[in-house]
């Protein structure tokens, strides 16, 4: 049970409190956690990286929150935009995720991913793709992969992953056209057996090369089993799983990625989501970009050796999904735009997440 459910349980008695007080108060809570924790750390080993692509309170916690009502301790750092925005999503998440899907029914998640790729017609065949500048380009291509997974109301059904043939979605440049063709007729046939409709019986996933046996869940859940609740603790455990040591902050490369493989994170449990995002919201220099209802827009920048590195989430605060994920590279990544009507990221994920009464069946 969620630390604030108890509080409203003990304070049932006492003077009401909304829930952006709650929320105000898990998010003093968390930030004090996240400094402390910080406080405690050794130094760090430093390693430059690229970017391409609840809190466990109880007991005393709860009963020095309670007396009557619910109070802010005098210490408690003020939440900022972000943290508040994050901790909103976090509770919504779990929140959602009590409600039943109906019997019969499915949970689609759908995501297009698109990165943009160089195209130079000096270099040989099967080298003409990324090996170029964006302003010494003969063209830029955006190439998407799309997919969608439906989950079962009973996790215990097959679920199904449909997935497209990659494609051009877009192109610009003098030899636009070439580079199209030569997309197809060299790139595209490497990826033509990922299409198509695939059920997994209980959501697991069977394969691996070479003799080796592979077998994991479509929702990541044997990943995420042994990850820690509290914001410090997630964000090292990304650090210790993958080698990815952090920065000044804390920071891991494969954390910020997770967050932005949409696919993987919003089929993640909801408590698996809450844990990423309140890890988020601890991180230094996270700020809001705009908001629209339950949509709200976050950046996150970091500096590199080779230059800075920025990523901005789209956030669904009412069920605690990120619904858009843009990267913009850094160094030589950091390039202007070649041409005109080119996005000057690298890289966009754009999802999104509905109930469904059925699931498309396997070609014969």
């Amino acid at each position: 049970m969620e630390l604030m459910e108890r509080v409203r349980e003990i304070g049932a008695d006492g003077p009401s409190v909304p829930d952006s007080g709650i929320d105000a108060v898990r998010v003093g809570l968390l930030r004090e956690i996240a400094r402390e924790g910080r406080r405690d750390a050794g130094p760090r080993r430093r390693r430059t990286v690229r970017w391409i692509g609840g809190s466990a309170l109880a007991g005393g916690v709860a009963a020095a929150l309670v007396v009557g009502m619910v109070m802010v301790p005098a210490t408690a750092p003020t939440a900022s935009a972000a943290q508040t925005v994050l901790e909103k999503a976090a509770v919504a998440g779990i929140r959602a995720a009590a409600t039943p899907v109906p019997a019969g029914s499915y949970t689609r998640v759908e995501t297009a991913f698109t990165w943009a790729t160089t195209y130079d017609e000096q270099m040989p065949a099967g080298a003409e793709f990324n090996n170029a500048h964006r302003q010494d380009a003969d063209a830029v291509l955006l190439i998407q992969d799309e997919s969608s997974v439906y989950v079962p109301a009973d996790s215990g059904g097959d679920w199904v992953r449909e997935r497209d043939p990659y494609r051009v979605a877009d192109a610009a440049g003098p030899l636009s056209s070439v580079a199209t063709g030569a997309w197809e007729r060299e790139m595209a046939p490497a990826t033509a057996g990922l299409a198509g409709v695939t059920r997994y019986p209980g959501g697991i996933v069977e394969g691996g090369r070479d003799g080796d046996a592979v077998t994991y869940h479509l929702d990541g859940r044997e990943t995420f089993a042994d990850m820690p609740a509290d914001p410090d603790g997630v964000v090292e455990w990304f650090e210790e799983r993958y080698g990815a040591e952090g920065e000044s902050d804390g920071i891991a490369h494969f954390f910020i990625e997770t967050l932005g493989d949409l696919m993987s994170f919003n089929l993640a449990s909801a408590d698996a989501r809450a844990g990423m995002l309140r890890a988020f919201a601890s991180l230094p220099g996270v700020e809001v970009v705009s908001a629209d209802g339950a949509l709200t827009t976050l950046s996150y920048e970091q500096h590199f050796e080779a230059g800075a590195a920025r990523v901005e989430f789209v956030l669904d605060t009412a069920r605690g999904y990120i619904l858009q994920s843009t990267h913009w590279g850094m160094g030589e990544y950091d390039e202007p735009v070649a041409f005109e009507g080119m996005p000057d990221w690298q890289t966009r994920t754009v999802s999104t997440v509905s109930v469904v009464d059925s699931a498309p069946s396997p070609s014969p």
